[in-house]
């Protein structure tokens, strides 16, 4: 069962995140529709926040923290598909009564802005408004993953993994992120721990990243982003 914790809301005008923010977007059309029945809640490592195949009850927008999705495959096998940070949405695809196309789990302690997917449809479903921001958060959606299927065809694992940093501050909008843990890694570039930790230790060499304890990293976007441009296709 989750862990998650609701905790004291403060008002969506005031979040840092409101402007790049699916429900950010909703005030504007309609405040009381997202005042009156947001609440934010708090969900700790390894907590589901999204089923795969299911329709999801709310729209969770992503705060703070990190969450890994995850799809299964044709031999049934659950296997990571990008990662996705602060002004993600989860579970739009419930307001078209549609289900989730990938589970979702918490990296790191995520903070997350809900509302329920029964608010968006019982708001009047003509009004194209509406229908216009929850598409805008579909295409956001499958434009993030389709994102992180671009690391996955960048040749070598140092390739990859420069190109994985590079996300993951994007993901986060900061420099300083949270390293997913070495089995994460594996998991995502389909390799090995040693190879994954002596692709870190590359990339720290040439001065891209920084680690810090407690898998805290500081990213050079520019000196990944140069590096990747002589990747030799």
């Amino acid at each position: 069962m989750p862990t998650e914790t609701s905790v004291r809301a403060i008002s969506c005008r005031h979040c840092a995140i409101h402007d790049s923010c699916t429900l950010g977007r909703l005030t504007r059309l309609d405040p009381d529709l997202v005042e009156s029945q947001r609440r934010e809640r708090i969900f700790h490592r390894d907590d589901v926040l999204l089923n795969e195949g299911k329709i999801s009850s709310f729209v969770r927008v992503v705060k703070m923290g990190t969450v890994f999705c995850y799809r299964q495959g044709l031999d049934g096998q659950s296997r990571p598909i990008g990662v996705v940070g602060p002004g993600h949405a989860l579970g739009v695809f419930g307001a078209f009564n549609m289900p989730s196309q990938a589970t979702c789990v918490a990296l790191s302690k995520v903070r997350v802005c809900e509302l329920p997917i029964v608010s968006l449809r019982d708001h009047d479903p003509c009004d194209s408004r509406l229908i216009a921001h929850i598409a805008q958060a579909v295409v956001e959606s499958v434009a993030v993953i389709s994102t992180w299927s671009e690391a996955m065809r960048v040749p070598g694992v140092v390739g990859q993994l420069a190109y994985v940093a590079v996300l993951l501050a994007d993901a986060n909008r900061a420099t300083m992120v949270e390293l997913p843990s070495h089995s994460a890694l594996v998991e995502l570039l389909g390799t090995r721990r040693e190879t994954i930790a002596r692709a870190l230790r590359t990339l720290e060499r040439e001065g891209c990243i920084r680690r810090f304890e407690r898998k805290r990293c500081e990213i050079y976007r520019s000196k990944l982003l140069a590096r990747l441009s002589h990747i030799k296709r």
